[in-house]
């Protein structure tokens, strides 16, 4: 046994600190800092994936396997094996609507993205610039149409040049003759 496996132990047996083995993990939790609600939301957010499903999820409720899918650039099974993980954790709820599946949180969206902010702030941050992201996405289609009606002013002025200039060296040509 190592050092922090004995410190570990010794913690955990003085009941300082409790542990949670969720598959191949084991994580530690103060003793009186978490609810079990807590600690199992805290175990599926120490998951990029997983994480990143739930918080989508938070963002946009009764999202179905096709839209997390494109969200995650994962294919539609290995989507379905992580939403069975997020179901068996009970924090994530299917439904059937007809043929298809939608999912929901059941949790709190507020404890989630407290518990993010908290102790995964870079996955926060991650999440605040795709906000921004795509807000400046919604934004720059009316920039562009801007810079259209522009270059369509700035096209019409030059065919207006080009027709003066045309009808001035025909207005030469004729006197020419």
């Amino acid at each position: 046994m190592g050092v922090t496996q004995y410190h570990l132990y010794t913690l955990e047996k003085d009941r300082k600190i409790l542990s949670r083995r969720n598959g191949l993990y084991k994580r530690f939790y103060p003793a009186h800092g978490f609810g079990e609600r807590q600690q199992e939301i805290l175990d599926v957010l120490s998951l990029e994936t997983e994480r990143d499903l739930l918080l989508y999820l938070v963002q946009n409720p009764g999202s179905g396997p096709r839209e997390l899918s494109e969200f995650a650039r994962m294919s539609p099974g290995t989507i379905n094996w992580h939403m069975k993980r997020l179901i068996a954790s009970n924090i994530v709820l299917d439904r059937r609507e007809g043929q298809f599946v939608k999912y929901e949180v059941v949790s709190e969206s507020a404890e989630i993205i407290n518990l993010v902010q908290s102790y995964h702030p870079s996955s926060w941050q991650k999440w605040v610039d795709r906000f921004a992201n795509v807000i400046s996405e919604v934004s720059v289609p009316s920039e562009r149409i801007q810079e259209r009606e522009m270059s369509l002013d700035e096209v019409e002025r030059k065919e207006k040049i080009d027709v003066n200039k045309k009808v001035q060296e025909n207005q030469q040509d004729t006197e020419k003759k």
